[in-house]
């Protein structure tokens, strides 16, 4: 683990955040859960679609699971889109989904911006190459004949996917000519456009396209994003579909119905191997699967989703995984790691301050504090944690088994970590 992302981690614990990178360091229990995820990802580079449901109520790390998913598709060389499902991400409107994915997408070399207009230029670029290999022609000494063929080649590596709309392809091959002269304005129009902004009329008369992203375009328009993804040499794109639950909260019955109604043609897209290379991941909380107004509501999405818990016996490869609960022995657990990456950050021995057994007693005490159960969830004790910590190295006065105590300032910072919401962060 690189030195940025370990003090990374400890200054988002600080702040009662998720880290963005570098979660898999810190989990815990969920070892064989990433295994299953993994070997799904292994079948989507072959080309298949999958998906999963990660349920768990809130506390139980549904967050560092699908940040650890996240670095895990990276390591594999995944496209990765995290998505937020909200207003402003409604999964009733797949148009605006589909914007959505489309801003929310990452690479690994380079995880700070959108990743949308670097995939198409490396598309084009593969384009060009296939070109030059067929035709012998060099683009600065044949121009307008490159361009030409140029214009064939994308026209015919667009239909590899079926019956793609006209002004996808007007779009790209408007791209492609605009960076070949020049035009940033126009090449920026033409990105804009085809991520499902709006762009000003004169814009669409220059990309020679009409309208732009609807609900029945959107879907032909991501398996050209898929292609252009696999074409230029990923592996495939992961898209994180965070806080699902929030759907019960859409106010009429129709807006919810039609927002389960994509996820029952998602699921069956996978099925089906609709969206080769692609591979969907859904979280939300337990009222999702259970509450009238969640899945159930919709019969045929039910049956597809309805599975049976076995505490005993837990099969991973159903098409949900129920999260457990954080408890006593994860808490220790995680607890150690924070401190280890805490002392490598610093250059200190935390141990010596902060023992196995201290470790221990907070555990014990911040649980205790909160009825005897484990109502504490982990990001509110991991920021107390770290708060130890850095009193711990930063004083030589500062005795922790002397000098900490769970009082109401504690119970109220951790109070106020946990009735934040936690989601997956992009860079």
């Amino acid at each position: 683990m690189s030195e940025s992302v370990a003090s990374n981690i400890i200054k988002a614990l600080r702040n009662g955040t998720v880290p963005a990178e570098g979660t898999e360091k810190i989990a815990v229990g969920i070892e064989q859960e990433l295994e299953q995820i993994e070997s799904q990802l292994n079948d989507i580079q072959n080309g298949k679609t999958d998906f999963k449901f990660v349920i768990g109520d809130y506390g139980s790390g549904k967050t560092f699971f699908s940040t650890s998913v996240r670095e895990l598709a990276f390591e594999k060389n995944f496209v990765v889109s995290s998505v937020v499902i909200s207003q402003e991400a409604p999964l009733h409107k797949f148009e605006v989904l589909y914007k959505k994915i489309m801003d929310g997408m990452r690479v690994k070399d380079n995880k700070n911006v959108p990743a949308f207009t670097f995939i198409l230029e490396e598309w084009l670029l593969s384009v060009e190459d296939k070109v030059i290999e067929i035709t012998g022609l060099d683009p600065d000494e044949d121009r307008n004949s490159f361009k030409e063929e140029m214009t064939k080649q994308i026209d015919l590596e667009l239909q590899v996917i079926g019956a793609i709309a006209a002004s996808f392809s007007s779009a790209v091959r408007s791209f492609y000519n605009a960076k070949y002269e020049g035009n940033t304005a126009l090449s920026q129009a033409a990105v804009a456009w085809l991520k499902g902004d709006k762009v000003p009329r004169q814009y669409k008369t220059e990309l020679k396209v009409t309208g732009e992203v609807t609900r029945e375009n959107a879907f032909e328009f991501f398996r050209a994003l898929l292609h252009m993804v696999q074409a230029t040499g990923y592996s495939g794109l992961l898209i994180l579909f965070d806080e699902v639950e929030t759907v019960q909260k859409l106010m009429t019955k129709q807006m919810r119905d039609n927002a389960y109604e994509n996820l029952r043609l998602f699921i069956d897209e996978a099925d089906s191997n609709g969206f080769p290379n692609c591979y969907f991941l859904y979280t939300g909380t337990t009222e999702l699967m259970e509450s009238e107004r969640g899945i159930k509501s919709l019969e045929p999405l039910h049956q597809r989703l309805k599975v049976e818990k076995d505490e005993q016996f837990r099969n991973l490869r159903q098409p949900v995984i129920f999260l457990d609960s954080f408890n006593k022995e994860k808490l220790n657990s995680v607890a150690r790691k924070v401190r280890d990456i805490h002392a490598d950050v610093f250059n200190w021995d935390a141990s010596t301050k902060i023992s196995n057994a201290f470790l221990e007693n907070l555990v014990n005490e911040m649980t205790t504090g909160f009825g005897g159960e484990i109502a504490i969830k982990p990001r509110g004790f991991l920021r107390t944690l770290v708060d130890i910590l850095d009193k711990s190295e930063m004083y030589d006065s500062y005795i922790p088994d002397q000098q900490f105590e769970f009082n109401a300032d504690v119970r109220r910072l951790v109070e106020e970590t946990e009735s934040e919401s936690a989601h997956i962060i992009n860079f």
